[in-house]
Protein backbone atom coordinates (compact mmCIF):
# COMPACT_ATOMS: atom_id res chain seq x y z
CA UNK A 1 0.00 0.00 0.00
CA UNK A 2 1.22 3.19 -0.85
CA UNK A 3 1.64 5.52 2.23
CA UNK A 4 2.18 9.02 2.55
CA UNK A 5 5.65 10.45 3.27
CA UNK A 6 5.36 12.76 6.17
CA UNK A 7 9.35 14.43 5.74
CA UNK A 8 8.71 14.12 1.69
CA UNK A 9 5.05 16.46 2.53
CA UNK A 10 6.26 18.99 4.94
CA UNK A 11 8.99 19.69 2.33
CA UNK A 12 6.92 20.16 0.04
CA UNK A 13 4.71 22.20 2.16
CA UNK A 14 7.67 24.22 4.20
CA UNK A 15 5.88 27.80 3.61
CA UNK A 16 2.37 27.13 2.98
CA UNK A 17 0.30 28.93 5.78
CA UNK A 18 -2.80 26.03 5.77
CA UNK A 19 0.29 23.69 6.76
CA UNK A 20 1.90 24.94 9.53
CA UNK A 21 1.21 21.67 11.96
CA UNK A 22 0.89 17.86 9.72
CA UNK A 23 -0.17 15.12 11.08
CA UNK A 24 -0.62 11.60 9.14
CA UNK A 25 -2.19 8.91 10.59
CA UNK A 26 -2.00 5.57 9.46
CA UNK A 27 -5.55 5.06 9.46
CA UNK A 28 -8.54 6.81 11.44
CA UNK A 29 -12.74 6.56 10.53
CA UNK A 30 -12.63 9.86 9.28
CA UNK A 31 -10.16 12.49 8.80
CA UNK A 32 -12.48 15.57 9.58
CA UNK A 33 -13.45 13.89 12.76
CA UNK A 34 -9.82 13.56 13.52
CA UNK A 35 -9.43 17.44 12.99
CA UNK A 36 -12.52 18.28 14.93
CA UNK A 37 -10.84 16.85 18.13
CA UNK A 38 -7.66 18.77 17.53
CA UNK A 39 -9.63 22.15 17.34
CA UNK A 40 -11.40 21.47 20.47
CA UNK A 41 -7.75 20.56 21.99
CA UNK A 42 -6.83 23.75 21.10
CA UNK A 43 -5.10 22.85 17.97
CA UNK A 44 -4.08 26.01 15.13
CA UNK A 45 -5.36 26.99 12.38
CA UNK A 46 -3.15 25.59 9.51
CA UNK A 47 -3.48 22.24 11.27
CA UNK A 48 -3.41 19.36 8.20
CA UNK A 49 -5.34 16.04 9.27
CA UNK A 50 -4.44 12.97 6.48
CA UNK A 51 -4.76 9.73 6.83
CA UNK A 52 -3.13 6.38 4.88
CA UNK A 53 -6.68 4.70 4.91
CA UNK A 54 -9.89 5.93 6.13
CA UNK A 55 -12.75 3.46 7.27
CA UNK A 56 -15.63 6.13 8.10
CA UNK A 57 -15.49 8.46 5.64
CA UNK A 58 -18.71 10.80 4.93
CA UNK A 59 -19.56 13.30 1.97
CA UNK A 60 -22.75 15.28 2.26
CA UNK A 61 -25.77 14.70 3.65
CA UNK A 62 -24.30 11.94 5.46
CA UNK A 63 -23.20 9.65 2.50
CA UNK A 64 -20.52 7.38 2.94
CA UNK A 65 -16.90 8.28 1.13
CA UNK A 66 -15.62 5.26 -0.30
CA UNK A 67 -11.70 5.64 -0.14
CA UNK A 68 -8.87 2.79 -1.01
CA UNK A 69 -6.56 2.86 1.25
CA UNK A 70 -3.47 4.09 -0.27
CA UNK A 71 -5.11 4.84 -3.83
CA UNK A 72 -6.50 8.48 -2.82
CA UNK A 73 -5.82 11.54 -0.96
CA UNK A 74 -8.10 11.68 2.74
CA UNK A 75 -6.98 15.12 4.16
CA UNK A 76 -8.73 17.57 6.17
CA UNK A 77 -7.56 21.49 6.69
CA UNK A 78 -8.20 23.10 10.24
CA UNK A 79 -9.13 26.61 9.72
CA UNK A 80 -9.71 29.54 12.23
CA UNK A 81 -11.10 32.39 9.94
CA UNK A 82 -10.85 36.03 11.10
CA UNK A 83 -13.90 36.51 9.10
CA UNK A 84 -17.44 36.30 10.14
CA UNK A 85 -19.19 32.78 10.59
CA UNK A 86 -21.84 34.13 8.32
CA UNK A 87 -19.27 34.29 5.87
CA UNK A 88 -18.60 30.51 6.11
CA UNK A 89 -20.01 28.53 3.27
CA UNK A 90 -17.50 30.41 1.10
CA UNK A 91 -15.00 28.23 2.25
CA UNK A 92 -16.40 24.88 0.28
CA UNK A 93 -16.84 26.61 -2.94
CA UNK A 94 -13.30 28.23 -2.37
CA UNK A 95 -12.11 25.05 -1.46
CA UNK A 96 -13.64 23.23 -4.53
CA UNK A 97 -12.37 26.13 -7.48
CA UNK A 98 -8.51 25.53 -5.64
CA UNK A 99 -8.73 21.56 -5.62
CA UNK A 100 -10.17 21.85 -9.53
CA UNK A 101 -7.51 24.44 -10.82
CA UNK A 102 -4.56 21.84 -8.90
CA UNK A 103 -6.35 18.87 -10.70
CA UNK A 104 -6.27 20.37 -13.80
CA UNK A 105 -2.87 21.71 -13.62
CA UNK A 106 -1.93 17.66 -13.68
CA UNK A 107 -3.86 17.80 -17.16
CA UNK A 108 -7.21 16.19 -15.92
CA UNK A 109 -10.43 17.77 -17.55
CA UNK A 110 -11.90 18.74 -14.19
CA UNK A 111 -14.87 20.89 -13.56
CA UNK A 112 -16.78 22.04 -10.24
CA UNK A 113 -20.55 20.52 -9.89
CA UNK A 114 -21.99 22.81 -7.63
CA UNK A 115 -21.58 23.42 -4.43
CA UNK A 116 -18.59 21.06 -3.77
CA UNK A 117 -17.83 18.19 -5.89
CA UNK A 118 -15.28 17.83 -8.82
CA UNK A 119 -15.90 15.96 -11.57
CA UNK A 120 -13.62 14.71 -14.82
CA UNK A 121 -15.58 13.17 -18.15
CA UNK A 122 -18.86 13.36 -15.85
CA UNK A 123 -17.34 11.34 -13.23
CA UNK A 124 -16.82 12.20 -9.21
CA UNK A 125 -13.14 12.98 -9.00
CA UNK A 126 -12.85 15.08 -5.41
CA UNK A 127 -15.66 15.32 -3.08
CA UNK A 128 -15.32 18.39 -0.13
CA UNK A 129 -17.33 18.24 2.60
CA UNK A 130 -16.61 21.46 5.03
CA UNK A 131 -18.14 21.64 9.18
CA UNK A 132 -18.53 24.12 11.39
CA UNK A 133 -17.72 23.92 15.17
CA UNK A 134 -17.41 26.31 18.08
CA UNK A 135 -14.40 25.85 20.36
CA UNK A 136 -13.76 28.54 23.27
CA UNK A 137 -15.09 32.30 22.38
CA UNK A 138 -14.87 31.64 18.66
CA UNK A 139 -15.71 28.97 15.90
CA UNK A 140 -13.34 26.72 13.38
CA UNK A 141 -14.11 25.16 10.24
CA UNK A 142 -12.70 21.59 9.29
CA UNK A 143 -12.59 21.48 5.51
CA UNK A 144 -12.61 17.51 4.40
CA UNK A 145 -11.45 17.00 0.85
CA UNK A 146 -11.24 13.45 -0.96
CA UNK A 147 -8.94 13.18 -4.24
CA UNK A 148 -9.05 9.72 -6.18
CA UNK A 149 -5.51 9.38 -7.23
CA UNK A 150 -4.19 6.32 -8.36
CA UNK A 151 -7.36 3.76 -8.75
CA UNK A 152 -7.21 2.09 -11.88
CA UNK A 153 -11.18 0.65 -11.54
CA UNK A 154 -14.12 1.27 -8.94
CA UNK A 155 -16.32 -1.56 -7.53
CA UNK A 156 -19.94 -2.02 -8.55
CA UNK A 157 -21.88 1.27 -9.07
CA UNK A 158 -19.34 3.41 -8.11
CA UNK A 159 -17.71 2.28 -11.78
CA UNK A 160 -20.20 4.48 -13.21
CA UNK A 161 -20.05 7.65 -11.12
CA UNK A 162 -16.48 7.73 -10.05
CA UNK A 163 -13.01 8.22 -11.57
CA UNK A 164 -9.00 9.12 -10.68
CA UNK A 165 -6.52 11.52 -11.70
CA UNK A 166 -4.62 8.06 -12.79
CA UNK A 167 -7.59 7.12 -15.15
CA UNK A 168 -8.22 10.87 -16.00
CA UNK A 169 -4.57 11.36 -16.87
CA UNK A 170 -2.86 8.33 -17.77
CA UNK A 171 -0.14 9.25 -15.36
CA UNK A 172 0.35 8.20 -11.51
CA UNK A 173 0.98 11.22 -9.35
CA UNK A 174 2.58 10.55 -5.66
CA UNK A 175 -0.11 11.24 -3.11
CA UNK A 176 2.41 14.29 -1.74
CA UNK A 177 2.48 16.18 -4.90
CA UNK A 178 -1.63 16.13 -5.23
CA UNK A 179 -1.77 17.29 -1.63
CA UNK A 180 1.36 20.17 -2.33
CA UNK A 181 -0.93 21.39 -5.59
CA UNK A 182 -3.79 21.12 -3.79
CA UNK A 183 -2.94 23.35 -0.87
CA UNK A 184 -0.91 25.69 -2.84
CA UNK A 185 -3.71 26.61 -5.00
CA UNK A 186 -6.11 26.77 -2.16
CA UNK A 187 -3.72 29.15 0.35
CA UNK A 188 -4.32 32.44 -1.47
CA UNK A 189 -8.38 31.57 -1.68
CA UNK A 190 -9.59 30.91 1.73
CA UNK A 191 -8.59 34.59 3.01
CA UNK A 192 -10.24 35.85 0.06
CA UNK A 193 -13.50 34.24 1.62
CA UNK A 194 -13.73 37.20 3.56
CA UNK A 195 -13.46 40.07 1.24
CA UNK A 196 -16.29 40.62 -0.96
CA UNK A 197 -14.01 42.23 -4.09
CA UNK A 198 -11.83 39.28 -3.50
CA UNK A 199 -14.18 37.03 -2.96
CA UNK A 200 -16.21 38.23 -6.50
CA UNK A 201 -13.07 37.36 -8.36
CA UNK A 202 -12.67 34.08 -6.81
CA UNK A 203 -16.37 33.82 -7.92
CA UNK A 204 -15.61 33.99 -11.48
CA UNK A 205 -13.17 31.52 -11.60
CA UNK A 206 -15.28 29.35 -9.99
CA UNK A 207 -17.98 30.11 -12.75
CA UNK A 208 -15.83 29.88 -15.53
CA UNK A 209 -14.82 26.10 -14.20
CA UNK A 210 -18.45 25.22 -13.39
CA UNK A 211 -20.28 22.32 -15.00
CA UNK A 212 -23.71 23.23 -13.54
CA UNK A 213 -24.02 26.78 -14.71
CA UNK A 214 -26.54 27.38 -17.68
CA UNK A 215 -27.03 23.66 -16.87
CA UNK A 216 -30.80 21.93 -16.90
CA UNK A 217 -30.72 20.51 -13.86
CA UNK A 218 -33.21 19.05 -10.82
CA UNK A 219 -31.88 20.14 -7.69
CA UNK A 220 -32.96 17.67 -4.19
CA UNK A 221 -33.25 19.07 -0.73
CA UNK A 222 -35.23 19.50 2.56
CA UNK A 223 -38.18 20.75 0.70
CA UNK A 224 -38.58 18.31 -2.11
CA UNK A 225 -36.81 18.75 -5.92
CA UNK A 226 -37.01 21.80 -8.28
CA UNK A 227 -36.32 21.97 -11.99
CA UNK A 228 -35.01 24.56 -13.87
CA UNK A 229 -31.78 26.23 -15.44
CA UNK A 230 -28.94 27.13 -13.06
CA UNK A 231 -28.39 30.70 -13.79
CA UNK A 232 -26.17 31.79 -11.28
CA UNK A 233 -24.58 32.28 -7.90
CA UNK A 234 -24.96 34.69 -5.39
CA UNK A 235 -22.53 36.64 -3.14
CA UNK A 236 -22.48 33.48 -0.67
CA UNK A 237 -22.30 31.03 -3.86
CA UNK A 238 -25.76 29.49 -3.53
CA UNK A 239 -27.72 28.42 -6.30
CA UNK A 240 -29.68 30.91 -8.25
CA UNK A 241 -32.48 28.15 -10.03
CA UNK A 242 -34.60 29.60 -12.96
CA UNK A 243 -38.27 27.53 -13.34
CA UNK A 244 -39.98 27.05 -15.97
CA UNK A 245 -42.33 30.11 -14.65
CA UNK A 246 -40.02 32.39 -14.73
CA UNK A 247 -39.69 32.32 -11.01
CA UNK A 248 -35.69 32.49 -9.40
CA UNK A 249 -34.85 30.58 -6.41
CA UNK A 250 -32.13 31.14 -4.29
CA UNK A 251 -31.26 27.46 -3.35
CA UNK A 252 -29.07 27.10 -0.23
CA UNK A 253 -27.84 23.26 -0.73
CA UNK A 254 -28.86 20.35 -2.15
CA UNK A 255 -27.90 17.06 -4.29
CA UNK A 256 -27.80 18.34 -8.20
CA UNK A 257 -27.98 15.76 -11.10
CA UNK A 258 -27.39 17.76 -14.14
CA UNK A 259 -30.36 17.05 -17.28
CA UNK A 260 -30.41 17.34 -20.76
CA UNK A 261 -31.99 20.69 -21.98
Amino acid sequence: MTRIDPSALAELLAANPLARRIVVLEETPSTNLAAKVLAAEGAPGGTLVLANRQTAGRGRRGRAWESEAGACVCMSLLLRPAFPAGLAPRVTLAAALGVCRALRAFGADARIKWPNDVHAGGKKLCGILSELGMAGDGYFIVCGIGINVLQRAFPGELAETATSLLLETGRANALEQVVAAALQGLAPLFPACGEDAAYAALMCGYRALSCTLGRAVSVTGPDGTRHGVAEDFDALGRLLLRTADGALLTIQAGDVSLRNA
